[in-house]
């Protein structure tokens, strides 16, 4: 059995979703190897393939300028190299294409093709799968990115679920939701049953049941995963579904936007590669001025050492929360971490022996969140991250 504990979110959200989608500039990391598809001082359009990276093409999300490289961005607390675009706020596409009207007569190849072509999708199909698991559950409890994804396209979910199970020939689709998230519960509930071949399945409003390994172990036997499944996030069915009904490539994205600093939460579309630091200037009325800012989830979130940061595909969310001065204090030994750690892992333990295997950690930061002696236990443990 799970071990889960409750987080009581009292956050108010703006139910509509903002948009800020006109960045001064975007950034764009550039590494030594890379294939530069497009000139310093070209005037690009949007979409464009911009530079070719370990064999996937990156597009450009505006329409402007190329105007050379900087390194005072930063990604993940790193300095990196960046290719810079200067909007021209056009918008400008080079060919607007005809939505494909039905996005369930691709073909297997077919499918496959456009997927590699503009994203990496195509690495995660498993065509001798026979199972399919979505998951559309944030997170993050202080999160709505997945939430709003589906009360915003649900019936092109549902559709994109059924066209990728009738072209991969897929026996067993599960879309696993949140039971407390009540408007998509009767949302789904109200369509699912137009799919015969996909299956609802809910799970209990607590945390981390929406990490990849807790959602898995909750609708799949252990044989089932020893046999083979595919696994996205609602996430990634909505980009399939847009890379395959519009055949383009995905250049926006939805995050949360939240915290006890600003004035109102919410769920903002954004542009790729846009600087959080704009975002947060453009979307927030500040309620303090002294705040920390944390990205993807204020549980198991990091925390931004510079707002000069690049918005990635990866990033879910942005909090702006009060900074915390209280010290973390000398161990108590109440084995609060050992005993609610959702893999049964002895966090203590890990933190205390550096060697020890950490790779089974799902970095949740459930020992950091119920440690009395306010331990962060996030930088030491260090395990996978799906």
């Amino acid at each position: 059995m799970n071990k889960t504990i409750s987080i009581k979110n009292n956050i108010e959200f703006v139910p509509e979703i903002e948009e800020f989608l006109n960045p001064d500039y975007v950034y764009y990391p550039y590494n030594r190897g890379d294939k530069l598809l497009a000139k310093v001082g070209d005037n690009l359009y949007k979409e464009q393939p911009l530079l070719e990276q370990n064999g996937e093409i990156i597009y450009s999300s505006i329409s402007g300028t190329l105007i050379g490289t900087t390194g005072s961005m930063l990604l993940k607390n790193e300095e990196v190299n960046c290719l810079v675009i200067e909007n021209n706020y056009k918008e400008t596409v080079k060919n607007k294409k005809g939505a494909v009207k039905y996005i369930n007569e691709y073909t297997k190849r077919t499918l496959l093709s456009t997927l590699r072509k503009f994203s990496s999708f195509e690495k995660l199909i498993n065509i001798d799968s026979k199972i399919l698991i979505i998951n559309g559950i944030d997170k993050d409890p202080y999160e709505k990115t997945y939430s709003s994804i589906i009360n915003n396209n649900c019936t092109k979910i549902l559709e994109t679920i059924d066209a990728i199970s009738s072209i991969l020939e897929i026996e067993n689709a599960i879309f696993v939701a949140n039971n407390h998230d009540n408007n998509n519960v009767i949302n789904l509930t109200n369509h699912i049953g137009t799919y015969p071949n996909i299956r609802l399945k809910l799970l209990t409003d607590l945390y981390p049941n929406g990490f990849k390994e807790l959602v898995v172990n909750n609708v799949l036997t252990k044989k089932q995963q020893n046999d083979g499944y595919m696994y996205f996030t609602v996430e990634d069915i909505y980009n399939i579904y847009t890379i395959l009904k519009r055949v383009k490539p995905v250049t926006e994205k939805l995050i949360t936007i939240s915290g006890n600093c600003i004035e109102k939460s919410k769920v903002v579309s954004v542009k790729i590669g846009s600087n959080i630091s704009e975002i947060i200037n453009n979307c927030c009325e500040f309620i303090e001025e002294e705040y920390n800012v944390v990205t993807n989830g204020l549980i198991a979130g990091d925390s931004l050492t510079n707002i000069n940061q690049i918005l990635t595909n990866d990033i879910r969310s942005i909090f702006l929360n009060t900074i915390d001065s209280e010290k973390s204090r000398k161990c108590i030994n109440c084995g609060l971490c050992n005993s609610k750690c959702p893999v049964n892992l002895n966090p203590k333990y890990l933190l205390e022996h550096k060697k020890a295997d950490h790779s089974k950690c799902i970095n949740c930061g459930l020992c950091t969140y119920i440690c009395p002696a306010k331990i962060n236990f996030k930088p030491h443990l260090g395990g996978k991250n799906e």
